[in-house]
């Protein structure tokens, strides 16, 4: 009877411990997963990107943006982004570029990842295209991105930065 009881105890505890030791990997499991599919959403090149200082490795940015996302296709030397300056600084960003080039009036077709109130306003005009005014982007040259255009988005601050690299 006694033995009948260590060996019942003693299975008890085993079950025990081995259930604990179960639900720890698990945890680490789903801890390590959570954490690999985090770093490859970060390392997708196909997500936007909202790191303003990691743009900044890339080109020149004149002035410190209220909304920024972009998108490098490093392969072919693409860069696009989609900036929001405040009122004051637009107003400067599109002083300077106007002299450097004329204006030219565009349509720039809207893409997925652009900020909600962006691709309203392209649905809104019915071709899920946002007008606006292209200027030069000199002023955000940096190597290798050193060919492109700013375009400010007509009915507000926000700016669509093309970069191609030579």
């Amino acid at each position: 009877m006694k033995l009948a009881r260590f060996f019942a105890i003693l299975a008890l505890f085993l079950s025990a411990l081995g259930s604990l030791a179960c639900s720890g990997n698990a945890g680490k499991n789903a801890n390590s997963q959570a954490a690999a599919t985090a770093n490859h959403s970060i390392d997708n090149p196909n997500s936007p990107k909202t790191n303003v200082e990691e743009l900044g490795l890339l080109v020149n940015i004149p002035y410190t943006p209220e909304d920024i996302v972009w998108k490098e296709d490093a392969a072919h030397k693409h860069l696009t982004g989609v900036l929001r300056f405040s009122a004051e600084d637009a107003g400067k960003l599109v002083a300077e570029a106007g002299k450097i080039r004329a204006p030219q009036n565009v349509s720039v077709p809207v893409e997925s990842w652009f900020p909600d109130e962006l691709v309203a306003q392209a649905d809104m005009s019915g071709d899920s295209s946002l007008k606006g005014v292209s200027y030069a982007a000199n002023n955000f040259y940096q190597e290798p991105y050193v060919d492109g255009r700013i375009i400010r988005v007509e009915g507000g601050d926000y700016f669509i930065l093309e970069l191609a690299g030579k």
